[in-house]
């Protein structure tokens, strides 16, 4: 909700007759109803803006405040409980973005000069001439004073969507800014989306979130909190750099205190291109040797140079140990009498800590590696079997 309007006026203009809560043969409060949308419309679309359409929904809201008014004799934005325009929107069920209300009591039916009324007063005349508004609801009462109390309710419609519609219009609006910048666009895996939905939704109530790096790695996330599903410019620069190869998007839609109204959540990943991607596997095994004698190096250690051979019989472990998923292989004859370390990693640069001393050996001069590895579709992360012959 971006503001709330509430403004008082009275028209009071002379008329005679009538009785009492009961207005005069031939002036049906429904039809008064009507002649002041038909002014509503017509000031709207003499200045070219859309005209409002009526809800069944909010009128009902107006007829009430309209006839509380009337029983009470007062002219005002609160009901006899105390309550406003906006809680009695919020009661109603209703989902808005921004709203306005226009009050007034008369003592003529001539709708034109109720709305004349409005127009002179500069804070009713913005909210019939709003160009967010799309919706109206006007409710009529006549009093036993023999007032008319006119209630106006404004307010710019909000479109609740479901979920999957919701995460669906902000794929494609990531797409026309991938497309704006000349980028590919990036995929959404259907298990990065589940997780940002529930991202939205723990947001949304507080909750704790899930470690998503378990899942897939290095993720840069955004919420964006939106009525209107809009990307902020600063998300929209993200989304525009070329680091990215995928993401994810969930979307959660309910009522905030900040959002009476309604307002979407949504939680947005976005997943670095891996800076492996198209690495052959010797040009992993360069990346694990010059990791390993940067580690040498600063404890004054001469680097290593790389074993062909051994790295021939250390590339078949890793091969063996990735299709068997297992910790178990066969060592040829030959290394018989070598040390073997073998494990699993995202990251060619990291290895357990445990093999530092073998590592470091001060007496240690060639290694062997061999490297095997596979990318899981659905997250998008590598895994790299490595074997090292020392």
């Amino acid at each position: 909700m971006r503001k709330l309007l509430a403004v008082f006026l009275i028209v009071l203009w002379a008329w005679t007759g009538g009785a009492g809560g009961v207005p005069p043969q031939g002036q049906d409060v429904s039809s008064l109803e009507e002649n002041l949308l038909e002014w509503i419309n017509k000031e709207r679309t003499e200045r070219r803006l859309p005209p409002l359409k009526l809800s069944p929904e909010l009128r009902t809201v107006a007829i009430g405040h309209s006839k509380d008014m009337a029983s009470r004799g007062r002219l005002t934005h609160l009901s006899s409980t105390g309550k406003s325009y906006l809680d009695r929107l919020v009661d109603s069920g209703l989902h808005f973005i921004e709203i306005g209300e226009n009050v007034a009591t008369s003592e003529t039916y001539v709708g034109e000069f109720i709305h004349r009324g409005f127009m002179e007063s500069p804070e009713h005349r913005d909210n019939i001439l709003n160009a967010n508004f799309d919706t109206v609801g006007i409710g009529v009462a006549y009093s036993k004073e023999k007032k008319y109390y006119i209630t106006q309710d404004f307010f710019q419609s909000q479109n609740v969507l479901d979920a999957d519609e919701a995460e669906a219009i902000v794929q494609e609006k990531i797409k026309k800014i991938r497309e704006e910048n000349a980028l590919p666009s990036l995929s959404f895996p259907k298990m990065a989306n589940t997780l940002a939905r529930s991202y939205a939704l723990k947001k949304a109530t507080g909750q704790p979130q899930l470690n998503i790096a378990n899942f897939f790695g290095e993720t840069h996330i955004h919420f964006l909190i939106t009525p209107e599903l809009d990307i902020t410019e600063s998300v929209a620069r993200r989304i525009a750099s070329p680091v990215y190869e995928s993401g994810g998007v969930g979307a959660w839609f309910g009522r905030l205190d900040d959002y009476p109204g309604g307002t979407y959540i949504i939680a947005l990943f976005l997943f670095p291109k891996s800076p492996y991607e198209g690495l052959e596997e010797k040009d992993s095994v360069e990346i694990v040797l010059e990791a390993i004698n940067a580690e040498r190096e600063e404890t004054g250690l001469v680097p290593l140079k790389l074993d062909t051979l051994s790295s021939r019989h250390a590339s078949g472990i890793s091969r063996q140990l990735r299709s068997q998923d297992s910790g178990s292989f066969v060592l040829p004859e030959q290394l018989m009498n070598r040390k073997v370390l073998s494990y699993a990693t995202e990251n060619l640069h990291v290895w357990p800590a445990n093999l530092n001393p073998a590592i470091t050996n001060p007496a240690l001069r060639r290694i062997g590696i061999g490297i095997s590895f596979r990318e899981n579709k659905e997250t998008k992360k590598t895994t790299f079997w490595i074997t090292l012959i020392l």
